[in-house]
C-alpha cells in the first residue's frame, strides 16, 4: 500500500456521522492517444444500470469504444464522455431519452457507448448530467438538452415529458459549462453568471421560495463572477473567481454547510471557513437520496467536508458504523488532493500524481477494491489518472481532460 498523500496534517473532532450509498465509479486512467480497440479510455466500477439491467464491476474496468477523451460525466443510468473532435457518447440506461440517439423505452439500453446524435457542424466543448437527462454546450456558447423532462430540468418550456436528441435551449445562448442534480440543472455563462431550471422545492434553483419549479432559465440573483459550479441531488454549489463558495438547496442534512438554522436555503448563501484557509479551488456536492447527502471542497489542496457522514464520506475518520452525526458547517481532514467528488456513500480524491483514492460504504463495490467492505482512511484504487467524476452509484475518471462533475 502506497503512503497516503499529504496525509492527516491534521485531524478533526469525533463528532460528525457518515452515511454512504452504493457507487459505480467509472475512471479514464489508460493512453487516450491510442485508438480505441487496443487501448481503454475509460474505467467504471461499482453498480450501475446498462444494457437493460443492473451491472456490477468490482474493480476497475475497461469502457471501451472511446478515444481522446477530454471530459466526462458520471450518472446512475446514465453516463456521457467527449471527445476532443466535440462528439459525445453516452451509455447506460436510455428509457428517457437520455441516451440522444433517438430512441426511448425499456429496450433503449445500451452498456457501450453510442454517439449522441447532434445536428452535423455542431461541436460540443461541456457536458453535463442530471437523473435521465444529458446536457451539453457547443463551441458558440448555446446549451442543448435530452432525456426526461421531469419538472421541467430540460429547460425547453413547455414540452413534452422527454426528448429523445439533444434540442437547442433558446434561453442560453452564451453559457461555458453545465451541470444537473436529480431534477434541476444549472447553466455557467462567460459573463459569470449563472441561470437554472428544474424543481425548486428545496431552494435548490436559488431563486427564492416563490418559485416551485422553473422549465425556462432563471437568473440566480446575488452571485457574479462564477467560475466553477457543481450540483448534488437537492443542492447547488458555485465558486467566484475570488474563491469563494456559495451554496443554496436542501440542508436538513448539513450538505449546504450553512449551520442548522436552515432546513432549506433557497437563496446563495456564502459556507464560512475558517481563517487562512485560503480561496476554494474545487467543489462537489453529493448526492441527497436518505443517508446520502455530503458536500467535499478543497482550500489549500486540503479537502474541507461536511453533510452526511455515518460511513466517513466526508473523510475525517468519524465512526464507520453510522453512528456518527451530520455535520452542518466544513470540517477540516488533513487530506490533500487536486481535485475531489462526492459520491452517495462513498468519495474519491485524486492526488498530484495521478492516483485515484476512494474512502467510505463498499455497498455494491463502490470503492473499486474487489471488496464490498468499507474504507475509513482512503485506500488507492487507480493511477494515471487526470479526471474523476462520480455519482450514488456512477462514477468516472480521465487521464486527460477536463472535471465533468
Amino acid at each position: 500500500m502506497e503512503a497516503l498523500p499529504r496525509f492527516r496534517t491534521r485531524r478533526s473532532g469525533r463528532h460528525g456521522s457518515l452515511v454512504l450509498l452504493a457507487g459505480l465509479i467509472v475512471v479514464l486512467t489508460m493512453a487516450l492517444a491510442a485508438p480505441a480497440s487496443s487501448s481503454a479510455s475509460l474505467k467504471r466500477w461499482g453498480q450501475y444500470f446498462g444494457g437493460g439491467e443492473t451491472q456490477t464491476q468490482a474493480e476497475p474496468t475497461p469502457v471501451t469504444g472511446l478515444e481522446h477523451v477530454t471530459a466526462i460525466d458520471a450518472g446512475n443510468a446514465t453516463s456521457y464522455a467527449l471527445e476532443s473532435n466535440g462528439v459525445v457518447y453516452a451509455w447506460g440506461d436510455g428509457m428517457y431519452g437520455q441516451l440522444g440517439d433517438g430512441r426511448y423505452g425499456q429496450l433503449a439500453n445500451s452498456p457501450t457507448p453510442v454517439r449522441v446524435s447532434f445536428p452535423n457542424g455542431v461541436s460540443i466543448v461541456a457536458i453535463g448530467e442530471a437523473r435521465d437527462a444529458g446536457y451539453a454546450v457547443d463551441s458558440t456558447g448555446q446549451g442543448w438538452a435530452w432525456g426526461s423532462n421531469n419538472h421541467g430540468s430540460l429547460c425547453l418550456g413547455y414540452s413534452p415529458v422527454l426528448r429523445r436528441r439533444p434540442e437547442k435551449v433558446s434561453g442560453v445562448t452564451t453559457a461555458k459549462a453545465v451541470q444537473g442534480g436529480q431534477n434541476h440543472v444549472l447553466w455557467l455563462l462567460n459573463n459569470g453568471t449563472v441561470e437554472s431550471c428544474g424543481s425548486n422545492m428545496q431552494g435548490q434553483l436559488g431563486v427564492g421560495s416563490g418559485v416551485q419549479e422553473s422549465n425556462v432559465p432563471l437568473l440566480v440573483p446575488g452571485i457574479t463572477g462564477i467560475v466553477r459550479v457543481s450540483v448534488g441531488e437537492h443542492t447547488s454549489a458555485a465558486i467566484d473567481s475570488s474563491g469563494r463558495l456559495f451554496m443554496w438547496g436542501g440542508n436538513e442534512t448539513g450538505a449546504v454547510g450553512v449551520g442548522q438554522k436552515y432546513r432549506d436555503v433557497y437563496t446563495p448563501m456564502q459556507v464560512q471557513f475558517p481563517s487562512g484557509a485560503g480561496p476554494v479551488t474545487d467543489v462537489s456536492a453529493g448526492g441527497d437520496f436518505g443517508e446520502n447527502d455530503h458536500t467535499l471542497a478543497l482550500l489549500g489542496g486540503e479537502m474541507y467536508g461536511w453533510g452526511v457522514d455515518s460511513r466517513n464520506q466526508v473523510g475525517d475518520e468519524e465512526m464507520s458504523d453510522g453512528s456518527g452525526e451530520n455535520k452542518f458547517e466544513p470540517v477540516a481532514t488533513g487530506l490533500h488532493f487536486t481535485q475531489v467528488v462526492a459520491g452517495g456513500m462513498h468519495s474519491l480524491g485524486l492526488d498530484a500524481t495521478g492516483n485515484v483514492w476512494a474512502w467510505g460504504a463498499g455497498y455494491g463495490f463502490a470503492l473499486g477494491t474487489g471488496s464490498s467492505k468499507a474504507a475509513v482512511s482512503p485506500v488507492i484504487v487507480d493511477t494515471g489518472v487526470r479526471v474523476i467524476s462520480a455519482t450514488a452509484t456512477n462514477s468516472i475518471d480521465s487521464s486527460e481532460g477536463s472535471m465533468g462533475g
